[in-house]
This record gives structure tokens, C-alpha cells and sequence, in this order.
């Protein structure tokens, strides 16, 4: 069903995220956060042969690279000019950048399959709110508000409890909008890009 969504934890924090083409999914996550319905998502990738499906990348994001930054509790914004195709308006909104993470853990491969493809990523919550990080107050939030989806009962992805760190990326320019805990590691990493 493409309005379905899904609950599933991430590296750092429990999420909650649908089929990036279905608005009804997108409406449905801004009703139960309670957010502004202009606000851009993530979107989560199974690999990066999913990620280059959609996405045309410059030679040093290789895979090996963009592995070893993800594994840092990492999200990066590209331009969205480098879409293949042309994406949702509501998945940017007015932002110019794609926020792209990958993540193919036990519980969202089976989510990956079902959709046929990437969705949509942001954190499980009110917005206002802490982000939720364990298993019981995401099953609780769950059934308190939103029952007739899908949640990852089996879960066993332990969540950090951190805020992941974002970077947006374009050929001129690197800023760091948000710092996570690997924050001097990934900056490392990112003085490869031009090395």
C-alpha cells in the first residue's frame, strides 16, 4: 500500500518514514508530528546502488566513501539538480539540497522490499519533542497515534540517542548545519572529497 508508513529504529534515533512518491504518506507524517506541512524529509537509501538509481554522483562520492561517512551517524544534502528524475516538491520543499542517509539494517530491508524503493526519514516524535529512543515509548507512541500502520516489532538496532550530524554538500561548498558526535571524524573525511 503506497500510504503505508512506517516505525523503525536507526542508528541514532527511532524513526518513522513512507514510500517517498505518496503524499498521502508525507500528510500523514506532518498530521502525527504535528508539524509544518512544508517541511522537507530525509530520505533513507538501502545502498548505494539504490542511492545512484536516483541520484547522479560526482566520482569521489564513491561507495566506499559514502559507506565510511554514513557509518558516522551521518546525513548529507546534495543538490537536488542532481536528481535523476524529478522528485516530490514535497520531499525539498523549498530547500535546494536532497538529505540523503543509508542505512540497510534487519529492520528496514524488509520495509526497503515492500516499497520497491527509498523512503522518506525523520524522527519519530511531536515535533517540539525529544526524539524517541527505545523500544517502549516507540511502541506506546505508536499505538497512541498511529495504530493501523506498520511498526518494526522485532526491532534489535540499539539506538544512539544522538542527533545525527548533517552536511550539505555542492561542488563550491561544505557546511556543517548540525554536529553529531562524530563531528571531527567526519570532517576528516570530508577533506578527502578534495584531496
Amino acid at each position: 500500500m503506497k500510504s503505508k508508513l512506517y516505525v523503525y529504529p536507526t542508528d541514532t534515533v527511532w524513526g518513522i518514514g513512507g514510500d517517498i512518491f505518496s503524499e498521502d504518506c508525507y500528510r500523514k507524517i506532518a498530521k502525527i508530528k504535528g508539524h509544518d506541512s512544508k517541511k522537507p524529509l530525509s530520505i533513507v537509501f538501502k545502498d548505494f546502488k539504490m542511492i545512484t538509481s536516483l541520484i547522479n554522483l560526482p566520482n569521489e562520492f564513491n561507495e566506499k566513501w559514502l559507506n565510511d561517512f554514513f557509518a558516522l551517524e551521518s546525513t548529507i544534502g546534495v543538490p537536488k539538480s542532481w536528481a535523476k528524475i524529478e522528485l516530490p516538491s514535497w520531499i525539498c520543499q523549498e530547500s535546494d539540497f536532497i538529505s540523503i542517509r543509508c542505512q540497510n539494517s534487519g529492520e528496514l530491508s524488509p520495509i526497503f522490499d515492500e516499497v520497491n524503493g527509498p523512503i522518506t526519514s525523520t524522527s519519530l516524535n511531536i515535533t517540539g519533542q525529544d526524539p524517541i529512543v527505545n523500544f517502549l515509548d516507540a511502541k506506546e507512541f505508536f499505538t497512541t497515534n498511529m495504530k493501523e500502520e506498520y511498526f518494526c516489532d522485532n526491532a534489535k538496532t540499539v539506538c544512539s540517542g544522538r542527533s545525527s550530524t548533517i552536511v550539505l554538500y555542492d561542488i563550491t561548498e561544505i557546511k556543517v548545519v548540525r554536529e553529531g558526535k562524530y563531528i571531527e571524524e567526519i570532517k576528516e573525511h570530508l577533506k578527502l572529497l578534495s584531496a
